[in-house]
């Protein structure tokens, strides 16, 4: 019994051994964030400093600001708000107000609609009506071809395409 007691040890030692291992190991990347900081103090201002200088631009806000970066330093948002205000009365710059966004459509119209906004019974008309087109087109050149092979005398200008085609060399890679 003392054998197997001291395998059964061994075992258990080793699986413990190897679980602490596994376990530390995969929490690296979990322990080193808190060592590091992802942003100091500073960079935290400078960026609220921008977000707020870029709202003001735009026209919007300091509530609005505030609610869109709710991450950002209050405190950095209002300077550069408060700074691009003065700069722009200073001189005299109007603000530029960014594109609308287009209004959300009602989803089941989407699925009546393609990708490009055409109703679907729309897109297969023309499709269908291109596709008659291409046979029309290849239909009559079929024709031609048949006429020209059926007559004995070719237009010389036939013959003087045909000949510049076969003199072009073909392009070398």
């Amino acid at each position: 019994m003392s054998a197997s007691s001291s395998q059964a040890r061994r075992l258990l030692a080793n699986l413990a051994l190897i679980s602490a291992v596994s376990l530390s190991l995969s929490a690296c990347d979990y322990v080193s964030s808190f060592t590091k900081p992802k942003q100091t103090p500073e960079e935290a201002k400078a960026e609220g400093i921008a977000l707020g200088a870029g709202c003001r631009q735009a026209g919007q806000s300091l509530e609005d600001c505030y609610q869109r970066n709710p991450d950002a330093l209050k405190a950095g948002i209002f300077t550069g708000w408060k700074d691009m205000h003065e700069y722009m009365a200073a001189k005299g710059i109007q603000t530029v107000t960014p594109p609308t966004p287009a209004p959300a459509a009602d989803p089941a119209k989407d699925d009546a609609k393609g990708k490009d906004g055409k109703d679907k019974d729309a897109k297969d008309s023309d499709r269908s009506s291109r596709a008659r087109e291409r046979d029309a087109n290849r239909d009559n050149a079929r024709s031609r071809d048949r006429e020209s092979s059926s007559s004995t005398t070719r237009d010389s200008t036939t013959t003087d395409r045909r000949a510049s085609r076969e003199d072009k060399q073909p392009p070398k890679y």
